[in-house]
């Protein structure tokens, strides 16, 4: 089974963090995560985030 993630994203900050069989979400920890000019990870959950978004379908 794969983690369940936690992407909270305002602007130029994400908080990240996962969470698996073995520990439920408010036991695991949350990692601040900044824009930086030559850092690959904000990059990567921003362009993951926006994918989940563009591709997802309204239900409410």
């Amino acid at each position: 089974m794969l983690p369940t993630w936690r992407v909270i994203r305002t602007d130029a900050t994400m908080f990240v963090g996962a969470f698996d069989a073995g520990w439920e979400g408010h036991e695991s920890a949350t990692y601040k995560v900044m824009e930086t000019p030559h850092g690959p990870l904000f990059r990567g959950f921003r362009r993951m985030s926006e994918a989940v978004v563009d591709g997802a379908e309204r239900t409410v």
